[in-house]
C-alpha cells in the first residue's frame, strides 16, 4: 500500500470503529496502521474461522473486506447491522464480482488492490457520512474479554484514549456508565495516566457533549486566586477589581467543569464549592446575588483521597458530595499490552503533518520502552517519545535517543527504596510516613533537588513535593 497523500488527508480524525477483514496480514497490517491514524479503533480478522466470531455482540460503522471472506462477511454483516458500510477490497481478477455487490446494494464500494492511501480515507469518509443514523437499542457496548482492537461506543467521544487492556476495557465500561447520568465523579489515578481525558470522556459521551468542557488545575492557581477563578467577583470586590467577571462554574453552564488536584483547593473555597454543588447557584466574590447555574462537575485527584479526609485536607461534607461515583484510571505499568499501541499512537501523531519524523523504533529501543516502570506514566512515555523522535536519525528512534533516566536504568532492575527507620514503638501509620519521608528525600537527592524531575519520577504534583517538604 502506498502512503502517498497520508498525512494532509487524516488531519481531520474519524473516531470509527472498523472491521478488517484481509487475509493477507502484511497488507492488513498496513492498512491497520493507517486507521489508527485516523483515530479509528480497529479489529482484524486474518482468518476464516474467525470471521463469526467478529459479529456476535458488536456493532462496526464500517467493514474492509477482502474478496475471499464476501461470501460469509457480507450476510453476517447484513443480519448484525444492516446500516454497516461495507467496503470491498479487490484484487485484479474479482474487479468484476465486486462491482457486481457494490451495484446491488450489499456493498457501499470497493478498492483495487494494493490499496492507495488516499483513496481508502476518502471512501472511508464518504461511506461514513452515508451512514444512516443508529438505531435505538442497537448494541454499542464492550465485549467481556474483547479482544486487540475492540472498542465501545463510547470511545468515539474521545479518541485520545488508547489502550486495549483488561483494565482499560473496565474504564471504558465505568465511563459508558456514568456518562449518561448527572452525578458528580471523582476520577483517581497517579500524575500522568490521563485523568483529564477520561473527564472529556464523561463529558463526550453524555448529554452534555455540546456544551462547554472547561478544565482547570486547582493546584496551579494561589489560594487568594481560585475562588474568584471558580465564582467570579465584581468590581471593588478587591485591589485590581475593576469590572464584573465571570468565573468558571458560569463559563461552563449547561456544560462540565472539571476540577483537577481538588485536594489542593483551601477549606474556606471547598466551602463555597459544597454551596454550589448543593444549590446549584454560585455567589461571585464580593457579590450579594448569588447566579444560578446548571454544571456537572468532574474532580480529580492523583493523592489518596482518603488520606486527605483522614487528615482534615478535604471537608468530609465535599467528600462524600464529590465522590458518589469513583474511576480509578489504571497507572500504565498495570496496562499490559497498551505499551506497543501508546507507542504506536504517539509516533503517528508526531508524524502528521511532518513525514520526516521518526515513524520507527529500534529493537534494543522497544526492549527498553517494554522494561521500563513508568512512574510518570503515558505522560512520561509521550515526552520520552518526542525526544526520541528530535533525535533520531533516518527516522528510527534508537535506544540512545531516549531520555537518561530510562537509560540509567538498567532493564529488570528494581527501584531501590531506603531502608525505613527503626519501627520499635511507631504506629503503622508512622511507620509509613517515615518510609516515604526517606524515600522523598532519597529521590530529590538522587535528582539534584528539581523537584519537577522527582514529581514526574514519583508519580506526584510539584504541589504535592512542596507539601510534603513542609511536613518534614
Amino acid at each position: 500500500m502506498q502512503d502517498e497523500g497520508l498525512h494532509p488527508i487524516a488531519s481531520e480524525p474519524l473516531y470509527a470503529r472498523i472491521l478488517l477483514l484481509e487475509s493477507d496480514e502484511g497488507r492488513g497490517e498496513v492498512l491497520r496502521s493507517l486507521l489508527r491514524t485516523l483515530g479509528c479503533r480497529v479489529r482484524s480478522v486474518s482468518t476464516q474461522k474467525d470471521i463469526q466470531s467478529v459479529f456476535h455482540s458488536r456493532t462496526w460503522d464500517a467493514i474492509f473486506c477482502d474478496m475471499c471472506f464476501a461470501e460469509e462477511a457480507i450476510p453476517l454483516a447484513e443480519a448484525a447491522n444492516p446500516s454497516v458500510q461495507l467496503i470491498l477490497l479487490a484484487s485484479y481478477d474479482e474487479l468484476t464480482t465486486a462491482r457486481g455487490i457494490v451495484d446491488s446494494g450489499r456493498a457501499f464500494g470497493f478498492l483495487p488492490t494494493p490499496v492507495r492511501s488516499e483513496k481508502a480515507i476518502r471512501m472511508l469518509r464518504e461511506a461514513l457520512a452515508q451512514r444512516p443514523a443508529r438505531r435505538d437499542g442497537e448494541s454499542a457496548g464492550v465485549e467481556a474479554g474483547g479482544s486487540a482492537g475492540d472498542a465501545s461506543s463510547v470511545e468515539r467521544h474521545f479518541g485520545m484514549i488508547v489502550g486495549e487492556s483488561a483494565p482499560m476495557q473496565e474504564l471504558y465500561r465505568q465511563i459508558e456508565k456514568v456518562a449518561s447520568s448527572e452525578m458528580t465523579v471523582l476520577i483517581l489515578g497517579e500524575s500522568g495516566t490521563g485523568k483529564e481525558l477520561v473527564a472529556k470522556a464523561i463529558h463526550g459521551a453524555g448529554c452534555r457533549s455540546q456544551q462547554p468542557f472547561i478544565p482547570v488545575n486547582c493546584s496551579s492557581l494561589p489560594e487568594n486566586l481560585l475562588e474568584s477563578e471558580l465564582f467570579g467577583y465584581v468590581r471593588g470586590a478587591f485591589t485590581g477589581a475593576v469590572h464584573n467577571k465571570d468565573g468558571l462554574f458560569v463559563a461552563a453552564n449547561g456544560g462540565t467543569l472539571f476540577l483537577d488536584e481538588i485536594g489542593s483547593i483551601p477549606l474556606p473555597t471547598q466551602m463555597a464549592l459544597l454551596r454550589a454543588l448543593q444549590e446549584r447557584e454560585v455567589r461571585p466574590v464580593g457579590s450579594t446575588q448569588a447566579i444560578p447555574v446548571n454544571v456537572r462537575v468532574v474532580a480529580a485527584t492523583n493523592e489518596d483521597v482518603e488520606k486527605l479526609k483522614d487528615e482534615g485536607k478535604i471537608r468530609q461534607d465535599l467528600f462524600y458530595r464529590i465522590s458518589a461515583f469513583q474511576l480509578r484510571v489504571p497507572p500504565l505499568r498495570e496496562r499490559e499490552g497498551d505499551i506497543d499501541l501508546l507507542v504506536n499512537a504517539f509516533l503517528d501523531g508526531l508524524a502528521e503533518g511532518n513525514p520526516a519524523r521518526a515513524t520507527c523504533i529500534a529493537p534494543d529501543a522497544w526492549k527498553t520502552l517494554r522494561a521500563h516502570p513508568w512512574p510518570g506514566n503515558v505522560r512520561e512515555l509521550m515526552h520520552a517519545l518526542e525526544r526520541g523522535a528530535t533525535l533520531a536519525e533516518k527516522g528510527v528512534i534508537r535506544r540512545c535517543d531516549l531520555p537518561p533516566e530510562i537509560l540509567d536504568r538498567p532493564q529488570g532492575q528494581e527501584e531501590a527504596i531506603p531502608e525505613a527507620p527503626s519501627a520499635e514503638c511507631m504506629t503503622l501509620k508512622a511507620y509509613l510516613r517515615a518510609c516515604e519521608r526517606q524515600y522523598l528525600q532519597k529521590v530529590l537527592a538522587d535528582n539534584g533537588g528539581d523537584k519537577e524531575k522527582a514529581a514526574r519520577l514519583l508519580g506526584i504534583s510539584v504541589a504535592t513535593i512542596y507539601r510534603k517538604l513542609s511536613e518534614i
